[in-house]
């Protein structure tokens, strides 16, 4: 019997590889190199398919890094073929004019960038990761696709958001705020709660720079663990793992298939 059997998904969230260029210091998935079970490109083609016969109408394809793995753009691609609003979460790897008409098709671009300082963020990152960001950030919005800069923020580091707003307003962006959990590389440095200061933080800097924040499918679908209640999960979202499992349950999005 399945543990989780939703009667629509509205929203793919598909975290399609394990892999990343970079080792930020607060990742949640504690990402780095692949993992050995992780769906080929049919398997998610199949994957995709399943959700759109729940009524999927959009995904956000993430990782990892997503465009680590190289058949992303085919994977992306076949979900852009089936008519899925479609968005991607990077670090910018890649976020160039190989990839132009495939990101020309994008309903967004979300791009990840935690300080206006170059050295800031690559303390976190890694060396050279804020110069690919904000080069990816300048070449999508350039192609005219809304781009978020996506940021995750701890209490410590509230006042890197002024400097953030400055580059989403300069550059016609949008600002998406997280804020950062214990979790991944995190677990345990997140202690403190952050959103009620993120909230006041924002509220001032609208008055700033206008109405530049967005909020996130996110915050509706908290992060969880292997052991979580899947209860939790909201209804109408689901997140696949790169091998396939949903998380939050103890079963495969192709247990969903053989149940529809």
């Amino acid at each position: 019997m399945l543990d989780y059997k939703p009667d629509k998904i509205l929203h793919l969230n598909a975290e399609v590889t394990r892999a990343c260029n970079l080792r930020c210091d607060y990742c949640f998935n504690d990402s780095g190199v692949m993992m050995p079970s992780e769906l080929k490109l049919g398997e998610w083609k199949q994957a995709i398919d399943v959700t759109q016969n729940y009524g999927a109408e959009s995904a956000l394809f993430t990782g990892g890094e997503v465009m680590a793995r190289r058949d992303s753009p085919e994977i992306i691609g076949y979900a852009l073929e089936q008519g899925l609003r479609t968005s991607i979460l990077s670090n910018g790897l890649k976020l160039n004019g190989q990839y132009r008409d495939m990101l020309q098709e994008l309903e967004r671009v979300q791009i990840s960038l935690d300080s206006a300082s170059p050295y800031s963020h690559d303390a976190r990152r890694g060396e050279g990761s804020w110069r690919t960001a904000r080069q990816a950030i300048d070449y999508v919005r350039g192609l005219d696709v809304p781009v978020e800069i996506s940021t995750t923020i701890s209490l410590d580091r509230l006042d890197e958001l002024e400097g953030l707003a400055g580059i989403a307003y300069l550059t016609g962006s949008s600002l998406l705020v997280r804020p950062m959990q214990s979790i991944g590389r995190a677990l345990g440095t997140a202690k403190q709660d952050v959103k009620s200061a993120i909230a006041e933080r924002k509220q001032r800097l609208e008055d700033k720079f206008g109405d530049i924040f967005v909020e996130d499918f996110a915050r509706y679908v908290p992060v969880l663990g292997a052991n979580h209640d899947e209860k939790m999960l909201p209804e109408g979202f689901v997140t696949v793992l790169p091998d396939g499992k949903i998380r939050g349950t103890r079963q495969s999005i192709f247990e969903l298939e053989k149940a529809a």
